[in-house]
């Protein structure tokens, strides 16, 4: 099935990367991602973004770097030929040398052709099309320069599953996708044009199943064929050769409530094929996401790992405000002694942490519900530490003199973690990921964190 949504959403055709990226980020499309038909476009370029925007884009664009990367391979190959001086023969060893530089040269420079290519028409997209530098757009591109190349589409489209589509009004009566998911559809089509040109082969869409648990592993395995063609009809899936079927290279799934057996018989579902007449399945990965489980109770992730096989996920979401504290002890370790890669959810609290919210009362619930602060606010207060104790994380973060985003992110980094962002892509990150932490600064903030709770 190929993307009834738009054009510009055919699935790439692409080398499958079903591993998770070292940042994933889960990405809220603003309220109105795309100019609506009565709305003009902008006629030129922001200042700021012909000085700074674009330059930087095209300097961290993947022609661009083809083009240095050949350039110096070129160098390199033609360096080794020598030429003959007058009256002299060369060597029968410089000879071959000339022969093999020579033959590697020729295809080099085809490929540096292609390249150069491709970043003139990067260079004219930039320029000319008034929705290639959408700040939305330019955040997530400046995420997958830092290491958040696995993206998920957060919002709306996020939330087309049988658990929560009844109260979201996101399906109607027949399971037709509503005006609202087409919109940002639509948006996300854009962006896969533009990552196509800009970051071939260095994107991945990761898509997140959330099925109702309490009515049973069963049910979930039943809307699963159904909920895969919807994303892929929505432009996420991707053609591993031309013509091929699309497939998902990695989905997420969310158990939210660990008292509900039945998760391995889920993933093992999810993972073979979603027909009778069906070689292959559809999805290349799963990881299990329990971060909605503030108690990081390991019964789902130990059903797993005791079935074994198909059933073992690739990666398992631990709530980052638990990941490096003693609640989260146990499935962490179960996970790391299984292989299974630890992903810190939502680790910087949907952006409350943040100096914006160091030293100050916490903010009302009601006043951040739909962002992406809203989940991770509840959370913060509904620990036994409450404000207070997260105040004293912050506290501990900002000690490190890196800035506290940076430093709980390169925590979760220097225990081996992987991290997921929850951003509703305002600007770029607020973080860096750089050299280790001090064992004083780690175990000062992993001290914080667990006293409180």
């Amino acid at each position: 099935t190929r993307s009834s949504v738009d054009s510009r959403t055919r699935p790439p055709t692409m080398a499958v990367k079903d591993e998770l990226s070292p940042i994933v980020v889960n990405a809220w499309l603003p309220r109105k991602p795309l100019p609506g038909e009565d709305d003009e476009a902008p006629d030129k370029k922001s200042i700021d973004q012909i000085l700074r925007g674009i330059p930087y884009r095209l300097v961290n664009s993947a022609p661009k770097k083809k083009i240095v990367e050949l350039k110096a391979a070129l160098e390199a190959e033609r360096a080794k030929i020598k030429e003959a001086g007058e009256g002299e023969e060369l060597s029968e060893e410089q000879t071959a040398t000339n022969a093999v530089a020579e033959e590697a040269i020729a295809p080099m420079e085809e490929e540096l052709a292609a390249a150069e290519q491709a970043y003139e028409e990067l260079s004219g997209n930039l320029c000319k099309d008034a929705l290639s530098t959408l700040p939305w757009i330019d955040s997530l591109m400046r995420y997958v320069d830092l290491g958040g190349s696995c993206i998920v589409p957060g919002g709306d489209v996020a939330a087309d599953d049988a658990f929560r589509s009844v109260n979201a009004n996101l399906t109607d009566v027949n399971g037709m996708l509503t005006e609202k998911q087409l919109e940002e559809s639509k948006a996300w089509g854009q962006y896969i044009t533009q990552a196509k040109l800009e970051k071939p082969g260095g994107y991945t869409i990761v898509c997140k199943f959330v099925p109702n648990p309490y009515l049973g592993a069963q049910a979930a395995i039943d809307a699963f064929p159904a909920w895969v063609e919807r994303q892929i009809t929505l432009g996420f899936g991707v053609e591993l050769e031309e013509g091929a079927d699309p497939i998902l290279p990695h989905v997420i799934l969310a158990w939210p409530d660990p008292s509900i057996p039945g998760v391995a018989e889920v993933i093992a579902a999810m993972l073979g094929p979603l027909t009778e007449d069906a070689e292959e399945g559809k999805v290349r990965a799963v990881s299990l996401d329990l971060s909605g489980d503030v108690s990081c109770d390991p019964r789902p992730l130990r059903e797993c790992l005791e079935r074994g096989g198909a059933s073992k996920p690739s990666g398992v979401v631990v709530p980052g405000i638990h990941a490096l504290a003693k609640v989260g002890e146990r499935l962490v370790a179960d996970a790391s002694r299984s292989g299974v890669a630890v992903i810190a959810g939502d680790a910087l609290l949907g952006g409350l942490v943040s100096e914006r919210y160091l030293r100050v009362p916490a903010p009302m619930l009601a006043e951040l519900k739909g962002t992406a602060a809203f989940a991770g606010l509840a959370r913060v207060l509904a620990s036994p530490g409450g404000w207070d104790g997260f105040q004293a994380t912050l506290e501990a973060l900002e000690v490190t003199g890196r800035g506290v985003a940076t430093a709980l992110v390169q925590a979760f980094a220097d225990a081996g973690m992987r991290v997921e962002i929850e951003t509703e892509l305002e600007k770029g990150p607020a973080f860096e990921i750089g050299e280790p932490l001090g064992e004083e600064h780690t175990a000062a903030i992993i001290a914080a964190m667990n006293a409180r709770g």
